[in-house]
């Protein structure tokens, strides 16, 4: 098993990654009736991970939803990323037929920010207690994933981490405008993109973007392990497939986060095979999604998240780009790869 990624207090723009709002007195109902979470009982203060999939259970897209305020009736707003925002869409429009609900691509802008639990920052601790009127930013400090915390300038949704001492949180300004006042409030100083990616990885959180639509079913990407699946809500898209793989016992794949370092010139990205030493002929897994951590050496390090056949973790001897490529060492994920059987 390798290392954790060891950054933490910063603050990354997550340009990868679109606000969708969803509104209309049939908006919950809708999306309910559409994704693999259960939408109707999404409360005012919490999130909640979902997949978007085809008849055959193959993930068009995913999705982190929450409320855009407290009231009742408000506009729902979805994190998804840029590249599956406008074919998602376009499906999504088709089944509306007469439910009054509507789709609108914000101009909400997306960060991520990582805070060690030891080292919160002053400017955004606990200020709820010492007055009386909302705070422009809320804390930072950890948090169970999903939750959800508003202040004057932006919302915070809690993201996994593999670690709980690691505050992770989706940061989300209220107007464009406040994205600058509360990047100076939060104090954090700026990574790339690839350092909240390879966070991501860690959690155990895998996104559908482009290069991998439709290969997965939620359950290799261990959306049903990690809280985006729920088989106690009525049908959806795909319903039956996902339902059947669970209540058979018969996933056999499952997505890992691993590592591995490579020449500086070399890409991974989604989609792509990864192979086994020992059988130079086929590949052993693919890609779901990869995250570069910027270096100064000629060798450069990778996460990613892959899905693989579960029996081969402790018995392959995985390798990026070819069977003779660099070797991929798996890393512990925060959750059991095997799902509870009273859930």
């Amino acid at each position: 098993m390798g290392t954790m990624t060891q950054t933490t207090n910063f603050l990354a723009s997550l340009g990868d990654f679109a606000v969708l709002r969803v509104q209309g007195q049939d908006a919950r109902t809708f999306l309910h009736s559409q994704l693999s979470n259960d939408i109707s009982r999404l409360g005012c203060n919490e999130a909640r991970l979902a997949a978007y999939c085809t008849p055959k259970g193959r993930m068009l897209g995913s999705m982190v939803l929450w409320q855009e305020t407290e009231e009742e009736g408000s506009p729902l707003l979805a994190l998804i990323r840029n590249d599956v925002l406008e074919p998602l869409l376009k499906r999504l429009r088709m089944f509306v037929l007469r439910s009054k609900v509507s789709f609108e691509v914000t101009e909400l802008q997306a960060f991520g920010a990582s805070v060690a639990g030891s080292s919160v920052q002053a400017a955004t601790a606990d200020q709820h207690t010492a007055q009386s009127e909302p705070v422009a930013a809320p804390s930072l400090s950890p948090a169970p994933a999903w939750q959800v915390r508003r202040g004057q300038l932006c919302t915070l949704v809690s993201a996994p981490s593999a670690n709980a001492a690691l505050g992770r949180w989706w940061v989300i300004p209220h107007e464009a405008s406040d994205a600058d006042q509360l990047t100076e409030i939060l104090g954090l100083p700026w990574r790339p993109e690839g350092v909240w990616q390879a966070q991501d990885i860690e959690a155990g959180l895998g996104w559908v973007e482009l290069a991998n639509q439709e290969m997965f079913i939620p359950q290799s990407l261990n959306f049903d392990l990690n809280g985006g699946v729920s088989f106690t809500k009525g049908c959806y898209p795909g319903q039956e497939v996902v339902a059947r793989a669970h209540f058979r016992g018969s996933v056999k794949r499952r997505a890992v986060a691993a590592y591995c370092h490579l020449p500086k010139e070399t890409e991974l990205k989604a989609g792509m095979d990864v192979f086994d030493a020992g059988r130079p002929g086929s590949p052993a897994g693919r890609i779901v999604n990869a995250a570069r951590l910027h270096g100064d050496s000629d060798l450069v390090q990778w996460y990613v998240f892959m899905e693989i056949n579960l029996a081969d973790l402790d018995q392959v001897d995985f390798r990026a780009v070819s069977s003779e490529g660099p070797a991929i060492k798996a890393l512990p994920l925060p959750y059991a790869l095997e799902p509870d059987p009273s859930a």
